[in-house]
């Protein structure tokens, strides 16, 4: 049995490269273990995928490939065409995700997402009587 979390990722073109989103889908398809869905249209496209009920541990292959993933991510999609990278600065990438993972114990939830993420994920925990 063991401890389970349930997983959410997103991911999505920032605003100035929304035209890039096929790319971002292409990237995704070849090189992570889980699908993802297409969520919303237009310029509000996403990449959803939700895993649930996971063993969500450092170690586990498939998580260690997200995790190396997102430890890298401002740098490998940093736009260069960002002018403060002309500077020597950290550029906000071309691509964003924000990851949540919420545990069994109340109070265990992680969250991070990209440098300059636009926050689209969100949590809510409800509490209610089932008549």
């Amino acid at each position: 049995m063991g401890y389970r979390s349930d997983v959410t990722i997103v991911m999505y073109p920032s605003e100035n490269h929304r035209d890039k989103f096929a790319a971002l889908k292409l990237y995704v398809d070849e090189n992570l273990p889980d699908e993802f869905e297409v969520i919303g249209e237009g310029n509000g496209r996403y990449l959803y995928c939700f895993i649930g009920g996971v063993k969500w541990y450092d170690g586990y292959e498939e998580v260690n490939k997200y995790n190396k993933l997102f430890s890298a991510w401002d740098d490998m999609f940093a736009d260069p065409d960002d002018p403060i990278a002309k500077e020597g600065l950290q550029a906000e990438p071309i691509f964003n995700y924000e990851f949540l993972r919420i545990g069994e114990d109340y109070e265990d939830v992680e969250y991070h997402q990209s440098c300059g993420a636009d926050h689209a994920l969100n949590m809510s925990r409800e509490i209610y009587i089932d008549f």
